[in-house]
């Protein structure tokens, strides 16, 4: 009976452990902590010599294993740089410019609408330009990911590196159980 109760609290402990990265669906797909500041660093915009490695965040194993990136940091030789997340036909992804306040300081309620303040909600757009220390909100909405984020731009030069800082602050991997067929991006309305 002892050595039960004993391989019963191992257990336990042990897969207390195992939570912060689940597998998830069979994915094997290891999920990024929550809340947790990162850094990443950028070596070029993507039209100006870049691919997937040297300019594409990934946030999970299992987007990198789809090469399907969270973010891209993209801008041609010489012009303006910008981020952007919808990186595929059917994603959704929008960013929005909160200016320059501290990454510490965005909650997930805060990347909608930072005063709080009724009508005061923050601009989504598909992609910004980027600026040394502002501060950018990112929602994502892919057919398998479902995403909020935050990121900090802590150096930027222009057509050349660019080094963030971030936070995920919601991230699920899902499957779609069935969906209206006929989305087209260009279809207008009958």
């Amino acid at each position: 009976m002892k050595n039960i109760k004993r391989t019963i609290v191992f257990m336990v402990v042990a897969l207390s452990f195992v939570g912060g990265h689940a597998d998830v669906n069979g994915t094997g797909g290891k999920l990024p902590d929550l809340h947790k500041i990162r850094t990443h660093v950028f070596t070029a915009p993507y039209s100006c010599g870049g691919d997937y490695e040297l300019s594409a965040l990934f946030l999970s194993s299992h987007s990198k294993d789809s090469n399907a990136p969270d973010l891209l940091y993209n801008g041609a030789c010489g012009s303006r740089n910008y981020i952007h997340a919808t990186t595929a036909g059917d994603d959704f992804a929008l960013i929005a410019d909160l200016g320059e306040v501290s990454l510490e300081s965005v909650s997930a309620e805060k990347a909608f609408n930072y005063e709080r303040t009724v009508r005061q909600d923050n601009l989504f757009k598909e992609e910004v330009e980027v600026q040394k220390g502002h501060t950018y909100a990112v929602l994502i909405s892919k057919s398998d990911i479902r995403a909020l984020y935050v990121l900090k731009v802590e150096s930027l030069v222009k057509g050349g590196p660019m080094a963030i800082k971030y936070a995920v602050k919601s991230y699920s991997i899902q499957k779609s159980i069935v969906e209206s067929p006929g989305f087209d991006w260009g279809r207008l309305n009958e």
